[in-house]
């Protein structure tokens, strides 16, 4: 009776260490959020090359190689808002070359305009008025 009554106080503090654990992994997580966000931006924005040709494809196995290259590759730093934006960085550098290497020169230029606008839409910084003005031109001279 008594080892039952030691091993369920064990059993009690396991929990709540593993609690505490998961807590704080939750938070580790959430703080790594914008660099995620940036991956999918990314895989997205590669993705989208294949609305240009069917030779684009690119497969999720492909670009997690290059994202976790670039994890390994960003510069290190204790403070945190460095270290995201190092892997973001990164990120951006490794995925745009990655796929420059696959795509003829001609849509270069396409994709990085692509991986631009996706990003700054995510920031909440794409002014869509001019977006539009830089696409379609000044539409209120046609109507004179």
């Amino acid at each position: 009776m008594e080892q039952t009554k030691t091993k369920s106080i064990e059993i009690a503090e396991a929990i709540k260490i593993g609690e505490v654990t998961k807590i704080e992994i939750e938070t580790a997580c959430k703080q790594y959020e914008p660099a995620a966000m940036r991956g999918a931006i990314l895989f997205f924005a590669m993705s989208s090359l294949s609305a240009i040709s069917e030779m684009y494809e690119y497969s999720l196995a492909s670009y997690l190689v290059v994202f976790y290259q670039s994890l390994k590759d960003a510069r290190k730093d204790n403070i945190l808002e460095n270290r995201l934006r190092n892997i973001m960085d990164r990120l951006t550098l490794n995925v745009y070359d990655y796929t420059c290497l696959g795509i003829f020169g001609k849509h270069i230029l396409i994709f990085s305009l692509q991986m631009t606008l996706m990003i700054k839409e995510e920031r909440n910084l794409l002014n869509h008025e001019e977006l539009n003005f830089f696409l379609k031109g000044n539409t209120s001279l046609e109507q004179v």
